[in-house]
Parts: structure tokens; sequence; C-alpha cells
């Protein structure tokens, strides 16, 4: 053993062997995960909900995750099944160019049925169109069946808001896109406070008496779908219940904070 030890001497010698007093000390760095924007979330909506006598659903999606909040899971899509429907139709429609873009102009700013209803007819029979515009939202990776009455097709708020996010990834300036930073003032409440594009979708209910609103679109990367169900059949409550949602989201809701900041 003493042979040996002289042998590592010089080595040590050579290679500038140190004690480990003489070592660097390493630094530990704690990785703290950003702050969620949305938490809190779930309690601003439960207060929304109470405030508007309404059912409310919320679904925001950011390519990897998925936040929910209140007590709807999803609507019929009314309206806001335009969108795909004039995508859809760019790509598969016969019409001319020029009379596409007005008649998607029509479905999408001021959401005229009847030209809804024609770029959806010019796809095929009820069975091609609803193949060619559940394909279009499949792009987002969630495939949705669409009936032939097109409006009453169940769209839940996260398959919704995932669609959203996929055309936030698309070419912004796209015609469908564009009309929905068009939509016209008096549809405009929501999320059209938010100066963002969106589309929405309302409607009576017959066999209950209720009264559906409900709106999609996107912002910062985030897609976003939200609803209002008053079974009191009251449109003002859904549409008062969609301002004050669209509020929460703008400000980023706080656990901390008071869920009255919502209002």
């Amino acid at each position: 053993m003493r042979r040996l030890a002289w042998v590592l001497l010089p080595l040590c010698v050579l290679a500038g062997c140190s004690s480990a007093s003489d070592q660097p000390e390493t630094l530990h760095t704690e990785m703290v995960p950003p702050p969620d924007p949305f938490e809190g979330l779930s309690d601003v909506v439960a207060e929304i909900e109470r405030e508007t006598d309404t059912e409310v659903g919320v679904a925001l999606y950011d390519g990897t995750v998925l936040t929910q909040a209140g007590s709807l899971t999803s609507l019929p899509a009314w309206s806001t099944i335009k969108v795909p429907i004039a995508i859809a139709a760019e790509e598969h429609c016969e019409y001319g160019e020029d009379y596409i873009e007005e008649l998607t102009e029509a479905s999408i700013e001021w959401s005229d049925n009847d030209s809804a209803r024609a770029l959806w007819d010019c796809m095929g029979d009820d069975a091609e169109a609803g193949k060619k515009v559940g394909e279009e939202i499949g792009k987002a990776g969630k495939v949705v069946e669409v009936q032939g009455a097109f409006g009453t097709t169940d769209w839940s708020f996260a398959d919704q808001a995932r669609y959203a996010y996929y055309l936030s990834t698309r070419d912004q300036d796209q015609t469908v896109i564009a009309d929905m930073h068009r939509i016209t003032d008096d549809q405009a409440y929501g999320l059209g406070q938010l100066g963002i594009p969106f589309k929405g979708g309302w409607s009576d209910v017959d066999e209950d008496g209720s009264w559906h609103t409900r709106q999609f679109g996107w912002r910062e990367g985030v897609g976003i779908a939200i609803g209002a169900r008053s079974a009191a059949g009251s449109y003002d409550d859904t549409m008062d219940a969609l301002d004050k949602v669209a509020e929460a989201i703008d400000a980023g809701t706080d656990p901390r904070a008071d869920a009255t900041a919502a209002r």
C-alpha cells in the first residue's frame, strides 16, 4: 500500500488533484412552474351561474393543456358550425370564388342561415356535406359527427376549443378567419368584447323552453369555447353570462381575487 501511495502522488501533482474542500459548491436551482392564469376559473364561473341564473360551460386549450369550468360540457353547435362549413366549402364547393366569398361573409359576419345552407348544399347531399364538415373539424384531432340539420349537431366545448386552437395556427388572412374579425355589432357581446376573431350561435329549444347561446374564438394562442343555457328561456341572461365569462378570461382569473372581479 505504501508503494501504491507513492505511485499515485506524482499523478496527483501532474493532474492537479484537489481536496473535497477545494471543489466548487454545486448550485441547486428549484424549478417553479409558471402560475396558471386560469387557476380559480371554476369558482368564478360558479358565481356567474348563480348571478345570471344560467348554466355555463367554458373550455380553454393552448395546444397542450385543456382547462374546463362550469356545469355544462356541451351544447348544440347552432351557428358556430358555420365556420367549418364555410372553410370546407372553400375546398369542396364548385360555386365561383366571388360567390363563395359573398356567401361566407353573410354566413359568418351576420350569421345568415340561407347563405350557410347554400354553402352546405354545394358540398353534396346531407351525408356528403356532413362528412366534409366533420373532416374539417377533425383536422384539430377530434372527430365530430355533423348532422343534416347542422346547427343541432352536438359539439362539446372541449372539442370546439381544440378546433379554435387549430384555427389560431392557420393563416389569419384566410377568408373565413378574416370575416370572424368583422362580426356585426349586435352579436359582439361575450368574446366580441375582447377584439378577437370569434363566432356565436344561439337558439331557443322547443322541447324544454330553454335558450342556448355559445361562442368560440381564440386569443394569444389559446382556443376558447364558452356557452350558457337559460332554463327560463332568457336570451338576455345568457348574453349577460357570456359577457361575465369573457371578462373573467380577459382578466386571467386569480384565485386570490374576489369572484366579483369578473362582474
